[in-house]
């Protein structure tokens, strides 16, 4: 292998290690939304269940 050829090599194997990051950083910022997503779900049934609880004595 020729040093040109050597060096498009790299080239290579560098830009399909930066498409890879590009890829997990997307989806590492699709399931940040999803967890913020479950949490407003969570925090929304937990609140709707602590007014079922209350008492309606008053």
């Amino acid at each position: 292998m020729s040093h040109a050829a050597g060096d498009r090599s790299e080239v290579s194997i560098v830009t399909e290690k930066e498409r890879e990051l590009a890829r997990c950083r997307q989806e590492i910022a699709r399931l940040k939304n999803l967890v913020v997503q479950l949490s407003q779900l969570v925090l929304r049934h937990v609140a709707e269940s602590s007014e079922d609880r209350k008492p309606q004595s008053r």
